[in-house]
């Protein structure tokens, strides 16, 4: 009982993780901006990374919201985007990962996210990206935790120069959009140019593939 109750009090509103959504509508920002706008040509070299830690699919059906079935694949929410954006642009994709694995269970995660976020931890990588320099135009994928990027990401932005290179970001959320992480990752790659991205509540993920195509070429970047 008490943790069926403990989870409704975090449904209440206190993690984004699982927050009841309330904006069900993909936002692609104020109005598109074309690549052609940004970075010339069309022959880019194309790098799709993305974040995802999907809760295991047997613990009850609003956690499982970070897992997506479509057409009798399983996918992370964000996992699912970032396999539409590499199938419809041809770039290379990477999943970030931190070299200490984070815990399966939901109220462990939890803990573990708040815990990092309040005392500005940002854990160490096991993903690492030996070309990366090669790319000009980086897709960067994440969820909404804690109403921001997961500390992975910011871990990500450490570890990697992006100056001079085109940030299109994506995410998915329980009901707080993009919280403010555009503007933290302006703040973070000053030096970079962000293209409008997408983001999308993960209730509607399953049922997202035209959505982002059509965002895709929208931005001009469809292969």
């Amino acid at each position: 009982m008490k943790k069926i109750l403990y989870a409704l009090a975090l449904l209440a509103g206190t993690i984004c993780l699982v927050v009841a959504c309330s904006n069900d509508e993909p936002d692609t920002g104020n109005g598109n901006q074309d690549m052609e706008e940004v970075v010339p040509g069309t022959n880019h070299k194309i790098l799709i990374a993305y974040f995802s830690q999907p809760l295991p699919n047997n613990v009850d059906a609003v956690t499982s919201a970070s897992r997506v079935t479509v057409n009798g694949e399983l996918y992370g929410s964000v996992q699912y985007v970032a396999t539409i954006i590499n199938e419809a642009t041809g770039g290379d994709m990477v999943r970030i990962q931190t070299l200490q694995p984070y815990p399966e269970s939901y109220d462990d995660l939890a803990s573990q996210a708040n815990q990092e976020r309040q005392n500005n931890i940002h854990p160490e990588l096991a993903t690492n990206i030996e070309n990366f320099d090669n790319y000009d135009v980086i897709f960067i994928g994440y969820p909404i935790w804690w109403y921001q990027m997961p500390m992975a990401m910011y871990s990500f932005f450490d570890k990697y120069d992006f100056a001079g290179k085109t940030i299109i970001p994506f995410s998915t959320h329980g009901g707080s959009g993009w919280s403010g992480t555009l503007e933290d990752i302006a703040e973070l790659e000053p030096d970079a140019t962000m293209v409008n991205g997408y983001s999308i509540s993960r209730n509607n993920t399953a049922t997202s593939h035209d959505g982002i195509l059509n965002w895709l070429q929208g931005i001009g970047m469809m292969e």
